[in-house]
């Protein structure tokens, strides 16, 4: 097959032997231009603002740090004591991301994080690269480097300081190691993925949906991919230093996700896109996958399973997009994986693209192609760099938290009116600790009452807040954005407490007897 050509083994004496290292060492200086490039485009794109690029990447940066302050792969966590993610029960769901960015952000600070997410992202379009050279995809390298116009959005979420890009890096990685037969290796990588992200299920289903087309294209049944993927995650999960904690957290993380449509509201990321959003964000993905989808109705071709496979990945990526507007980090790709497999590999015959007798049109098609794919990635670059810079707040909460961390007796309580402020809040004042955070379900879920009473709180609904602050919370202090008027005015008319810092963004009070 194809496919596993490039895997196939020579004879000690032959001439393909004695060129072989000439050969992998042409590749491997492709492979490193390309590494490059993407990584200055990419770093233009995420050195162009100030701070982090989202909300949870204070908090990825931040508690990355702390692996190698504390010297231990088991965390203690005491920072939101009220919730599920109490000192206890704590689970970093993202270990291996932590651990990987952990010596990039004690080096480097911010700058170091950001130079840890570039060299992972950049890493994904050298991987899409060889996968399509593997697969025999004729200009592998602009098909890659598609990913770069695939949707701007795309590249801003592989810029996050968070794991989408290593979790895409392995899946792409995944698919080279099935294509090749090299199940084994898939134990291990697996049993990597599961300590990067507890959405392992996805590595399975793609695995899964390659042994299905396999099936589909040759009737042919292939097990040991899917249960060499299975033993890994299995493995990762239970030699695990989070373990068994890490399996209820996975129950309540995931659970609530599920059924976040009748629950409490978490963070946009998890809610769909409109349709004319989705079309906006991901509108050449789509594009591609149409037409990929139209590649056999030119003179008849049939599906091969690689082909049969990105397009059943493709689907189940477009429907994670179609669920939550999260997933939006692998769909462009696989659309663009799927898009090159069908219109990339073989012989493209002249009458699939022009009438006969118009021959000297052909030759335009190269050009039109390279002259696309450029503007293409122009219009996502521009588009992405709007996208980060609307994003970007480095002086959010910044100076509330320094005022916190100069006048609040370390430990003491941090009442917050916003889940979402504790990441910042944590990054800029570890010093404290915080009623909620990261997702608002966890403390929904370690105590619902407590939970009821904080949304009241903050909603401006209870009179004299500080007795249910102070006695509910332990909290002495009480930090808010300028947002929420109604808690602001119950505040304020409360002796018990004290408007002690204000500025453009943020309000402290401090909980008096």
């Amino acid at each position: 097959m194809q496919t596993t050509a490039v895997f196939a083994p020579t004879l000690s004496n032959s001439p393909e032997r004695a060129s072989a290292a000439p050969a992998h060492r042409y590749l491997f200086l492709r492979g490193l231009a390309l590494y490059a490039l993407a990584a200055v485009i990419l770093s233009a794109l995420i050195f162009a603002v100030p701070g982090y690029l989202s909300t949870d990447d204070y908090y990825h940066a931040r508690i990355s740090e702390q692996f190698i302050v504390q010297g231990r792969l088991r965390l203690d966590f005491p920072w939101l004591p009220m919730t599920i993610l109490n000192n206890a029960q704590f689970v970093d769901h993202h270990l291996l991301f932590h651990l990987y960015a952990a010596p990039w952000m004690v080096l480097g600070g911010e700058v170091g994080v950001k130079l840890a997410t570039v060299s992972i992202a950049a890493g994904v379009i050298v991987a899409a690269w060889a996968f399509l050279r593997q697969i025999g995809v004729q200009y592998a390298m602009l098909w890659a480097l598609g990913l770069l116009a695939a949707s701007s959005t795309f590249l801003y979420r592989m810029l996050m300081v968070r794991t989408q890009g290593a979790a895409l890096l392995l899946v792409i990685i995944a698919l080279m190691l099935v294509v090749a037969r090299r199940d084994r290796w898939l134990l291990v990588l697996a049993f990597a993925y599961a300590w990067l992200y507890n959405g392992f299920v996805l590595l399975i289903g793609v695995v899964g949906l390659y042994a299905l087309a396999v099936w589909i294209a040759e009737r042919r049944i292939l097990w040991k991919p899917v249960v060499y993927t299975v033993a890994g995650i299995v493995l990762g999960l239970v030699i695990n230093p989070y373990f068994p904690a890490n399996l209820q957290f996975i129950f309540d993380h995931l659970g609530a996700k599920v059924d976040f449509e009748n629950g409490v509201r978490v963070g946009n990321e998890w809610y769909p896109y409109s349709t004319s959003v989705l079309l906006e964000k991901s509108g050449g993905a789509l594009l591609l996958l149409a037409l990929g989808v139209l590649r056999p109705s030119f003179r008849g071709r049939r599906r091969d399973a690689i082909e049969t496979a990105l397009l059943l990945i493709a689907f189940m990526t477009l429907f994670m997009l179609l669920r939550s507007r999260r997933f939006i980090e692998y769909f462009p790709a696989f659309g663009i994986l799927f898009g090159a497999a069908a219109w990339g590999r073989g012989q493209i015959q002249l009458e699939d693209w022009v009438p006969m007798g118009r021959r000297w049109a052909a030759r335009l098609i190269p050009v039109g192609a390279v002259a696309a794919l450029l503007l293409g990635i122009g219009l996502t670059l521009r588009a992405a760099d709007r996208e980060i810079r609307d994003a970007s707040r480095p002086d959010y909460l910044a100076g509330a938290s320094a005022w916190l961390r100069e006048n609040s007796p370390a430990g003491s309580v941090i009442f917050q009116t916003d889940w979402d402020d504790f990441t910042r809040l944590f990054y800029y004042n570890p010093a404290n600790i915080y009623t909620v955070g990261l997702d608002p379900t966890y403390l929904q879920l370690a105590d619902p009452a407590l939970w009821d009473e904080w949304v009241a709180i903050t909603r401006g609904e209870v009179a004299q807040p500080s007795t249910a602050i102070r006695e509910r919370f332990g909290a002495a202090y009480v930090v808010s954005d300028q947002q929420h008027d109604d808690f602001a005015a119950q505040a304020d008319a409360d002796p018990g407490l004290q408007l002690v810092y204000r500025d453009d963004n943020a309000l402290v009070w401090q909980v008096v007897k």
